[in-house]
């Protein structure tokens, strides 16, 4: 087979590599058998110069004619778009993920005070007796990025919130955290690592939001996407933000909250119940 290039959104090029869906599908919980048809089906149709979106676009396809949990699974990163584009429902998500791992995760309802100056904290997870305090950054666009400059910033943040507790003026902190949706530059994660601050982003491995999310099951109700805007307005409104509380509704209640008939609304919990397995 020829050397397929496919253009990423920054404009760079990689080679087509089958395995990478095979992983992503594997990681979403895909049998093996449709794995191989998808891959097998896929390869068919790829040729060079294709887009990275144009190619996500094509595996959809292909899964929604297999499963259509499996697409909404796939929809992830794109659903996580959708909680943009200012950042304050990623970081009422980001809490409700922290939740699913049992941590005791809220959003400040004031800014803390640190040794010079207060500071906005987006998440403050307890759990075990420590404290986490967590920024989450999230990037509206998939090339986008979080820098160098961005984690020196939280790491400031942090060790000015460390004085402020050795004066009394805020909580103790035990662990930085920064979750993004978005990938973190060469020289960001290399400064984290050295400071020891967890770094939590899209990718494959297995500290990443990806992997998190798809661990415990707390998809966002935005990979489901025939759920209309004012829909998702509405039940965010009602702090309905994962698949799995939206499945643990009643049709009735649902159809009552939106406004809809209890046709549709049976349709959306039965949809959001097939993403975290709650449908038999």
């Amino acid at each position: 087979m020829a050397v397929i290039l496919i253009v990423k959104t920054d404009g760079t090029r990689l080679k087509y590599d089958p395995n990478r869906i095979r992983a992503t599908l594997k990681r979403i919980r895909a049998k093996n058998e449709v794995v191989d048809h998808i891959v097998q089906n896929v390869t068919k149709q790829v040729h060079d110069g294709m887009t990275t979106m144009a190619l996500f676009d094509l595996i959809r396809r292909e899964l929604r004619k297999e499963d259509h949990c499996l697409s909404h699974r796939y929809n992830l990163r794109v659903g996580l778009q959708k909680l943009g584009p200012a950042g304050f429902l990623f970081e009422k998500y980001i809490a409700a993920v922290m939740r699913a791992y049992d941590y005791d995760a809220k959003l400040p309802e004031q800014d803390l005070r640190g040794q010079c100056v207060d500071h906005e904290v987006d998440v403050v997870a307890h759990k075990q007796g420590r404290c986490v305090m967590i920024e989450a950054k999230f990037r509206n666009r998939f090339e986008d990025t979080v820098t160098l400059k961005d984690v020196l910033a939280t790491w400031a943040r942090f060790l000015d919130l460390a004085e402020g507790n050795r004066t009394g003026h805020c909580p103790k902190f035990d662990e930085v955290w920064i979750v993004t949706n978005g990938r973190f530059s060469d020289r960001a994660r290399q400064f984290g690592v050295c400071k020891d601050i967890r770094l939590v982003g899209w990718g494959p491995d297995e500290q990443s939001l990806t992997r998190l999310i798809d661990h415990a099951v707390v998809y966002p109700i935005t990979v489901l996407d025939d759920l209309r805007k004012w829909e998702l307005e509405k039940l965010f409104h009602r702090e309905i933000l994962l698949c799995k509380d939206l499945a643990a509704r009643k049709p009735g209640a649902i159809a009552k909250l939106l406004g809809v008939s209890l046709v549709r609304a049976e349709k959306i919990v039965w949809d959001a119940g097939e993403v975290v397995g709650e449908v038999g």
